[in-house]
């Protein structure tokens, strides 16, 4: 009985975040409402703060869940062959690909809350500043453990500072260009990650 409980928390849970996913994509993050997505998951409004104490946390854990699908699908870092160059690009493909879960309007959206200090921006912002965190470890992990393809000394956590914050540029460029298209933006983030890399690979290593 114990087991069917939990099967049952578990997959309200899941109704709850998938509803979220729609009315979150529909309406954008500050129109949409707790009430809102209770009701299109099947559940009382009451219920759904008993799995989620405010709409922040809520988008936290499907992000954090979806990060976590996102670096599942990447290359082990600590893989002694492989290109590294394109191990990178290919871990901030990924990293690409979670913009691609809402529309632009949404992610604008969401950037201005994150500004404001409210105790619920605050914590949004804790928490998606905590995924970011997880990514660059990710990176710097993956140079340190290539640290002897490159001519000159590189410290790992300065060189995956530089990557990503040139990805959060490209990042924000693509969100506020309408006419920018999701493969124009991982293009243009291929071309800047690999020139960060130009010049720093030892000949007959792999770029």
């Amino acid at each position: 009985m114990a087991g069917l409980r939990e099967d049952k928390k578990r997959q309200t849970q899941q109704n709850i975040m998938e509803a979220a996913k729609h009315i979150f994509s529909e309406k954008g993050y500050q129109q949409a409402s707790m009430a809102e997505i209770a009701k299109d998951a099947g559940v009382g409004t009451g219920t759904i703060y008993n799995y989620f104490p405010s709409k922040g946390s809520l988008l936290i854990r499907i992000f954090t869940e979806e990060a976590e699908e996102m670096k599942g699908a990447l290359d082990d870092p600590y893989e002694d062959e492989g290109d590294l160059v394109q191990s990178v690009i290919g871990a901030m493909h990924g990293f690409a690909e979670f913009f691609q879960h809402y529309p632009k309007s949404f992610w604008r959206e969401l950037f201005h809350v994150m500004t404001e200090e409210v105790e619920e921006s605050i914590r949004l912002r804790q928490g998606l500043f905590g995924i970011d965190e997880e990514m660059m470890n990710w990176v710097m992990f993956m140079i340190e453990s290539h640290s002897d393809c490159f001519l000159v000394k590189v410290d790992p956590q300065e060189a995956a500072y530089a990557i990503f914050s040139a990805a959060m540029s490209d990042t924000m460029f693509y969100m506020y260009n309408e006419s920018m298209s999701h493969e124009e933006y991982k293009e243009q983030l291929a071309r800047h990650i690999g020139f960060l890399f130009e010049g720093k690979i030892k000949p007959g290593k792999k770029e």
